[in-house]
């Protein structure tokens, strides 16, 4: 992938060349591993980890606990108790998977954290690039991990012009 990279870059910077166009890159892993501030978020984020995941153990202890309980005594309960404690294993095993999901399920509680912690540190390493594609005449500036745009000059904009073609092409009026 990184090849790959590399070469779309390559080419775009090679077409460029040609044109009166100033074009910079950055590499963000670089970034994300050497900026202090993004690794005290790891920090903090290992740290929440280590504690959910205590929990969810003891959650799953506390499960096992139950269903062995349960093997050893099941032959002398009767059958409403067996019945009884078959539910509670049941609704222990919900309940585990459930903490399992809003901890650390695709939308869970160490994701949003995760959000909340990195937006701040983000939203300062966007100000630290647009202020340097501003102050050093940058026309665009590239991330050379994704081949991402990270920032262009206004004037690089198309997209009113592609919009205002599009509704010449339908007939239609935009706003």
């Amino acid at each position: 992938m990184k090849k790959i990279t590399n070469i779309i870059l390559t080419l775009l910077l090679a077409s460029f060349a040609l044109a009166d166009v100033k074009i910079g890159y950055v590499d963000s892993n670089e970034i994300m591993n050497n900026f202090d501030e993004v690794r005290q978020v790891k920090a903090d984020l290992e740290k929440e980890q280590r504690r959910l995941e205590s929990e969810f153990n003891e959650l799953v202890y506390s499960l096992d606990s139950l269903k062995q309980d349960y093997d050893r005594q099941r032959l002398l309960m009767s059958d409403s108790r067996r019945n009884e404690k078959e539910n509670e294993i049941v609704n222990k095993e919900k309940s585990v998977q459930k903490f399992q999901l809003d901890k650390f399920g695709p939308e869970g509680e160490i994701y949003r954290t995760q959000n909340e912690l990195l937006k701040p540190v983000l939203a300062k390493i966007d100000d630290a690039i647009q202020k340097v594609g501003s102050e050093r005449g940058y026309d665009f500036i590239l991330d050379a991990m994704s081949g991402a745009l990270l920032y262009a000059l206004d004037s690089h904009n198309l997209t009113e012009d592609v919009m205002d073609e599009l509704a010449k092409a339908t007939g239609s009026v935009t706003e």
